[in-house]
């Protein structure tokens, strides 16, 4: 088989798995927490702000003026963090779509029948990877979106309010969009080993969600240590983190003393170039292995959940 005739089917299977999967309600559950976790978090920035309170601005300190806020707010900077929030919460609910995509599949049976159809392992499963990395895209895109919609309803209400900013940079919008996919696909790839691997989508989800709240546990603990700085770069979580330039809970974070470990993840995480080959080995190794736990593994028929 040739490689056009391959991609040409990986694309038919695409096209395929996302006839099955728009008629389930998890995606667009998923979809629907994504943008209200943001939402609520943008809501809780403009309330504190409303109050006089400060409200941080990543790397950039804290907002305590009218000016810079109306800033942020104005297109296209809302954009830009609508893309880097909404990139905190989505890796989760990529995790868990990318891990209920296979595993369901395999409680079903339908792995088994699509295959003895005449589709090949390695489409098969490169089509579901595609699907799941363009569905995150399109919820950093609605995030954004909402971003942009619930920013301008906010300067409405405050005096000097803009909708398109004074210095407006297009370019970082593109840049964060194109970091913001990347910094997706190591989860979506950890997301389809765990479901290959046990074959089970409970499972795999479980193993997902259980290894996002024990990474953030461990590296709030550790990173109060020096010695964890040399090492802290190869967690996914902080090479992510490095690449992105910021994590999406910093952006509208209250203002006040960081909390504990807060301001120690920030000083560990890792520059920008060593987050991407991270990232990217991350990527490479969780595909790789999924792949060939899928290409040698007998399928078994439907087995339930």
């Amino acid at each position: 088989m040739g490689v056009a005739q391959m991609i040409a089917e990986t694309l038919s299977l695409t096209r395929w798995e996302w006839f099955k999967l728009r008629r389930r309600r998890l995606p667009w559950i998923l979809l629907f927490v994504s943008v209200l976790l943001l939402q609520i978090t943008f809501w809780s920035a403009y309330a504190l702000f409303r109050v006089g309170d400060e409200v941080a601005l990543g790397d950039g300190g804290a907002a305590s003026v009218s000016g810079a806020f109306l800033e942020l707010l104005a297109f296209p900077n809302n954009a830009v963090i609508g893309l880097a929030i909404s990139h905190g919460f989505t890796i989760i609910l990529i995790m868990i779509l990318a891990a209920s995509l296979t595993g369901t599949e395999y409680g079903w049976g339908t792995v088994r029948t699509v295959l003895t159809r005449g589709a090949g392992r390695w489409q098969l499963l490169a089509s579901k990877l595609l699907l799941v990395a363009l569905l995150g895209v399109g919820a950093l895109i609605v995030g954004a979106l909402s971003m942009a919609l619930s920013s301008f309803i906010a300067s409405l209400t405050l005096e000097g309010g803009n909708w398109l900013a004074e210095s407006a940079e297009w370019v970082e919008v593109a840049r964060t969009f194109g970091k913001a996919i990347f910094g997706l696909l190591p989860y979506v790839a950890l997301g389809l080993f765990f479901a290959v691997l046990t074959t089970s989508s409970g499972t795999a989800i479980g193993l997902a969600l259980g290894y996002a709240v024990a990474e953030g546990i461990v590296i709030s603990i550790l990173a109060n240590f020096d010695w964890f700085e040399r090492f802290s770069g190869y967690i996914l979580g902080q090479a992510v983190g490095g690449w992105l330039g910021t994590t999406g809970g910093e952006l509208f974070a209250g203002g006040g003393d960081d909390g504990f470990g807060d301001a120690a993840v920030i000083a560990v995480q890792p520059e920008a170039l060593q987050g991407f080959l991270v990232s990217l080995a991350y990527i490479v190794v969780l595909s790789g292995l999924a792949f060939w736990l899928f290409q040698r593994r007998d399928i078994a028929g439907a087995k339930g959940e």
